[in-house]
């Protein structure tokens, strides 16, 4: 049964984004809004991201690795 999936797209960021090495898109299984930003899980932990660094969001069907 396909789960649904989260893909975060992020503003590149210049020097900021290289430090944190995150490649866009961050691929998650849930997200959480929240006023300033959003939660991302993912494999491995999760991710904040502040709205003024995401570009896109996109939510789809697919299977968990």
């Amino acid at each position: 049964m396909p789960d649904t999936l989260y893909d975060v797209y992020l503003v590149p960021s210049g020097t900021r984004g290289g430090e944190q090495n995150i490649v866009s898109p961050v691929e998650g299984d849930k997200l959480e809004f929240y006023e300033t930003g959003v939660w991302l899980r993912r494999k491995g932990g999760r991710n904040f991201f502040p709205y003024e660094q995401i570009r896109t969001i996109r939510e789809h069907e697919g299977e968990r690795p």
